[in-house]
């Protein structure tokens, strides 16, 4: 293994450290989704409940394949699919995210709304609806999907 690649994959490995945080930069393809997902089946592992873990993006499309991938590799344990092969790291982590889940009654894979895999925009619309009356902004909040009129103003 090249010097290059022993650092990536010690940098990799400090960032499933849970109790460390930690920022991701590299290009596309570089593996960010996976690393992503492997924090947090790792987290998964450490805490009481799946909700206290909270995992934002910027887009519904990367929230669902983030929501997928996660998912995917708690099935892969039990029920591994050929056509998506995991890496064993990911694997490990996975057996050790589902035995909190065993352990705790949480059963993830029937209820999988308990992942709070969300957009920053579905996030602060969930905390503006909590607290309407100190948000200022009332009932009928929505996320606008064009937004083109509201920057004119």
């Amino acid at each position: 293994m090249s010097d290059l690649r022993a650092a990536d994959a010690r940098a990799r490995e400090r960032a499933l450290e849970v109790g460390r945080s930690f920022i991701v930069q590299a290009p596309a393809g570089a593996g960010k989704t996976e690393l992503l997902v492997r924090r947090f089946l790792a987290l998964l592992a450490t805490v009481a409940e799946p909700e206290s873990i909270l995992a934002i993006t910027f887009t519904r499309k990367a929230a669902a394949e983030m929501r997928d991938r996660v998912l995917g590799a708690l099935a892969a344990v039990h029920a591994p699919d050929p056509a998506r092969p995991l890496h064993e790291r990911t694997l490990e982590l996975a057996r050790a995210a589902l035995e909190a889940d065993r352990a705790r009654g949480w059963n993830l894979l029937g209820q999988p709304g308990r992942l709070r895999i969300q957009t920053i925009d579905a996030l602060n619309l969930g905390l503006a609806r909590r607290l309407p009356l100190l948000s200022g902004l009332g009932a009928g909040l929505g996320v606008e999907e064009d937004a083109r009129d509201l920057y004119r103003r």
